[in-house]
């Protein structure tokens, strides 16, 4: 189905289209890139955190194609026992499992690697499909936090939903 791998610079020309001006963006904290030298830059500065493990940014590889597919990122939180957890996935490789599978993978990882004890996550209310994803992974609805987050000039209610390594 789909593999993670740590996210590489080189990626930015294949995944830029998949975000750029799509409702992939509508759905995530940042406004997406503005043109492909910013995500270049993007890609290349968050590659070289990965890299020197100062965060945990992965490409979402499609298997059967080798195309990256999007992006997961577990990111520890200063007290490093705790974390968020973003992800997006292309529009022409939504619905097939793959967001619920790189959230399986992510989280693995943060459990395993980084001895995390709670991953977060927060995501627009309405957003059912990544809703779904996550509580196909063991993450339970914490609450609804009003007014959250500002998404291009406008106030957004998030569900933060959480899994702690001690209740999967």
């Amino acid at each position: 189905m789909i593999h993670l791998r740590p996210i590489r610079a080189e990626d930015a020309d294949i995944l830029f289209p998949l975000v750029f001006q799509t409702p992939v963006s509508d759905t995530l904290v940042w406004d997406g890139p503005s043109s492909l030298e910013e995500y270049r830059g993007w890609m290349t500065e968050h590659a070289e955190e990965v890299r020197a493990q100062k965060e945990y940014t992965f490409t979402i590889v499609e298997n059967a194609s080798g195309d990256p597919a999007g992006t997961i990122g577990v990111r520890p939180y200063s007290d490093q026992s705790k974390a968020d957890i973003g992800i997006w996935i292309g529009v022409p490789y939504q619905g097939k499992g793959y967001g619920a599978a790189a959230i399986r993978l992510a989280v693995e990882y943060g459990f395993t690697q980084l001895h995390l004890e709670k991953i977060e996550a927060y995501i627009f209310v309405g957003n059912h499909a990544s809703r779904r994803a996550f509580e196909k992974n063991g993450f339970q609805l914490e609450g609804a936090v009003r007014r959250g987050h500002m998404k291009r000039g406008v106030l957004v209610d998030e569900w933060q939903m959480a899994r702690s390594v001690f209740f999967r």
